[in-house]
Order: C-alpha cells, then sequence, then structure tokens
C-alpha cells in the first residue's frame, strides 16, 4: 500500500467492504481526507469524513458529545487497512473483480 499524506482523499477499500458485505449502502460511497495516522497507534489514522455532520447527532446520542468533538476537531479513527485513496487499486478493485 502506498503512504497517505495528509489531504489525500480517501474511501473504504474494496476488500474491506467486501469483506463486511457492503455491497450497497452508505459504505460504498463515503468519502473523506486523510488527516494523519494516529501517533499512539500506527494501525489507525484520522479521516475527516465528508458525511460527518450529517451523523454527529447519532453519533453524540451513542458516543457522548465529547467524541464528536474530538471527531470534529482530528478526524474520526479509522484502521488503515481499512482505507484506500481515491483512484488507487486498493479503491478501485470491484467485488466481482477482488
Amino acid at each position: 500500500m502506498s503512504a497517505l499524506i495528509e489531504g489525500d482523499r480517501v474511501a473504504y477499500a474494496a476488500v474491506f467492504l467486501k469483506n463486511t458485505g457492503q455491497f450497497t449502502g452508505p459504505g460504498p460511497q463515503r468519502r473523506g481526507t486523510f488527516v494523519k495516522v494516529w501517533k499512539s497507534n500506527p494501525d489507525f489514522a484520522r479521516v475527516k469524513w465528508d458525511d460527518f455532520e450529517q451523523i454527529a447527532a447519532a453519533l453524540a446520542q451513542h458516543l457522548g458529545e465529547d467524541y464528536v468533538d474530538d471527531a470534529r476537531e482530528h478526524g474520526q479513527l479509522v484502521n488503515i487497512n481499512n482505507i484506500a485513496k481515491v483512484g488507487s487499486a486498493r479503491f478501485a478493485l470491484t467485488c466481482a473483480g477482488a
């Protein structure tokens, strides 16, 4: 996997979507901006998802306002293996071809 750099447009990797059965719905459509690798655990990255404000109220109800405040400021934590740069091979592989 090529290294992501700050500002890269990302989405969920095709293999992650296939492995989690997300063939339709919001998962395959989700896009965001890569912020950085999380210093506390390099297996995770911070991503500012484009749809965050649409789901912020539900996240606050389930995870708390402090979670939403942190995610809004720094981006949400995502396993770095589950995301791919938009347009890359990891992004472009279709479920039929993977």
